[in-house]
């Protein structure tokens, strides 16, 4: 009679669908080190290799072990064993079953020694009740058992279950068989219905979930090519085309920290605070080049959340570096930033970062949310407001000529004079009385400064507002104001490369953050521009080229710049965040600026200046246009 976990399938499948690639690593791995394991190996079974010519991964290590009563309770209810399920801030002790049971229907082996004493079970899934299920063993006298000593055990497929293992591992430790699917019975690269079949894969993953490993010995027994035929036939294969590759994993910080490179040097390490000091940013910045890392951990600059050791929510993206102040992509490349938030504590600290339930995310909760996104943007906008030093001068050397190409500021005052007034928006604007005109705002309300507009706007133009009056906070008790219409402010532009834009093509991008000031960015290297220049370069000489070329993307930069000023009237029906995530995006900035009537009116109108026009045929640009 088999042993059910019993109500445990659909659970587990409800939770699994919650787990992240490569999880079943990471849950291996945490279990194998809260068992004070010193050596971990993630390796290939090789007797299944010669005798069925399947790659089964293995996970060994050499941590306390379990007896075979600690085994089988482990095993037999989700939740039992030596540990069990925590509270927010512990690790799940079924987070290794959730994450491998579902994609080997064919089970775990589970084998785990404890003072030189073997234990193995099995635990699979039954096709006809569809439960999970651990398999019975005819024991050394035909009795049946769900735990036994692998050496006892034998299947009709060959395998010696009490020869699999080092010899490391037999004195105290823990060896897992993963056996896969009838459909999928290789294992050794990980679950190939969730993409984890990537040469470099799991090594990537650990190395960029983890921060330090340096204290232990983890290993991953890597394949050198993805076609069958061309793994190796044993762990002792010496074919420089076939042979397994073992591979040190060192986590996180020692690619960024500790690897050298022949062209670059780590050139700062330094560390700043966010939120009321409650959150804490190392941030590292190279110079030159990056060491040649290849593919076995995180290249390039990325953002991380740091919470026990372990990194989440680690990104790349352009647009998350952005909500940092870092615009430029050189810069990116060679900036990594690891926040490290304050943890939540239910009786304690109502204000940190949690794991939710799979282990993959963390939430935020405080200031009056509960298990929300991360903040990333505000710590992103604060971080930038308070821009380090290394990093603007890491950030101007990388604009080089590209920056200050907007010097005359007199286009934005003549946009303000004739669009302010239909081009505004609702603010509480201080009633300041006479006896009160020293009164200084407190952090956070709204007065006559103009708090949402952005770093270097001008201020409300206008007498003594009038409306309705609305009570406010103000240093010292409260004051009086009122709501009122005032005129937004036109953005700067600058100029920049397609390596700065999420897509090479994309015509503009909006970075509100950015350390000169809010600022829309022109790629001048988008071929859609290109088009719009190549044209009026055809009606004039040679000789105006230059001015010609100016003048288009000149023209490009004011109306995407006036496009963001408008956009601002929306902050009467959504949040300026949903703005500028969904209205300001690049895609809808390149989409608002090929409108072609608007932008060749304006263009026609400036290059008037320069005279008479060659004889050229009519345009017909690529993309679509109105026919009178």
């Amino acid at each position: 009679m088999k042993l059910d976990i019993k109500g445990a399938s659909n659970f587990v499948n409800r939770m699994f669908e919650a787990c992240g690639k490569f999880q079943w690593a990471r849950e291996f791995l945490k279990n194998a080190l809260e068992a004070k394991a010193s050596k971990i190996e993630f390796g290939i079974e090789w007797q299944a290799v010669k005798q069925l010519g399947i790659y089964r991964r293995t996970v060994i290590d050499n941590g306390e072990g379990m007896t075979s009563k600690e085994l089988l309770s482990f095993f037999s209810t989700l939740g039992t064993g030596s540990k069990k399920i925590g509270g927010i801030h512990d690790n799940f002790g079924v987070g290794a079953k959730i994450a491998s049971l579902p994609w080997n229907s064919n089970g775990l082996v589970v084998m785990s020694y404890k003072d030189k004493q073997a234990s193995m079970i099995w635990i699979f899934l039954d096709e006809e009740s569809g439960e999970y299920e651990l398999a019975a063993f005819e024991a050394p006298g035909g009795d049946k058992t769900y735990v036994i000593d692998p050496v006892n055990v034998k299947t009709d497929d060959g395998i010696k279950w009490g020869e699999i293992g080092p010899a490391w591992v037999k004195d105290h430790g823990t060896l897992v068989v993963l056996l896969g699917s009838d459909a999928y019975p290789d294992t050794v690269q990980g679950n190939p219905a969730a993409g984890e079949d990537e040469l470099k894969g799991l090594t990537v993953y650990l190395n960029t979930r983890f921060w330090d490993l340096t204290k232990v010995e983890v290993t991953v027994v890597e394949l050198r090519s993805n076609k069958k035929n061309q793994w190796p036939q044993s762990s002792e294969d010496r074919d420089d085309s076939r042979r397994p590759n073992n591979r040190k994993i060192k986590g996180a910080r020692h690619y960024l920290v500790e690897q050298e490179a022949k062209e670059g040097k780590l050139a700062h390490t330094e560390v700043a605070l966010l939120a009321g000091e409650r959150v804490i940013v190392d941030w590292y910045l190279w110079e030159g080049k990056r060491p040649e890392i290849h593919t076995y951990a995180k290249e390039g600059g990325y953002i991380a959340l740091r919470y026990n050791d372990e990194l989440f929510e680690l990104t790349s993206s352009k647009v998350d570096f952005r909500h940092f102040g870092i615009i430029e992509s050189a810069v990116q490349t060679n900036l990594t930033l690891i926040l490290e938030p304050q943890h939540y504590k239910e009786n304690g600290l109502m204000w940190g970062v949690h794991p939710d339930q799979s282990r993959n995310r963390l939430s935020f909760t405080g200031s009056g949310d509960k298990s929300v996104q991360i903040p990333l943007v505000e710590w992103g906008m604060e971080f930038a407001a308070n821009m380090p030093e290394p990093i603007l001068v890491a950030i101007r050397k990388a604009r080089g000529g590209m920056t200050g190409s907007i010097d005359d500021e007199n286009y934005r005052k003549r946009l303000q004079d004739k669009f302010g007034k239909r081009w505004t928006t609702k603010m509480l604007i201080e009633v300041l009385l006479k006896a009160d005109k020293e009164s200084t705002p407190t952090d956070g309300t709204t007065s006559s400064a103009r708090d949402d507009v952005p770093k270097g706007a001008g201020g409300v133009r206008g007498t003594t507002p009038r409306g309705h009056k609305k009570a406010i906070s103000v240093k010292g008790g409260e004051k009086s104001a009122v709501e009122q219409d005032v005129p937004v402010d036109v953005p700067r532009y600058e100029f920049a490369h397609a390596d700065d834009f999420e897509e090479p093509w994309h015509l503009a991008l909006w970075a509100p953050t950015h350390t000169e000031g809010p600022t829309v960015f022109i790629n001048v290297d988008s071929p859609i521009l290109q088009e719009s220049v190549d044209y009026h370069l055809k009606l004039y000489p040679d000789v105006y080229a230059e001015e010609v070329a100016e003048t288009v993307r000149r023209v490009f930069g004011e109306l995407a710049s006036c496009k963001i000023a408008h956009s601002q009237m929306l902050k009467k029906h959504i949040p300026e965040q949903d703005i500028d995530r969904d209205y300001r995006s690049e895609k809808a900035l390149t989409i608002s600026l090929m409108g072609l009537l608007a932008e060749e009116s304006v263009i026609a109108h400036r290059l008037k200046k320069l005279g008479q026009k060659k004889n050229s045929p009519v345009r017909v640009p690529e993309s679509a246009e109105i026919v009178a």
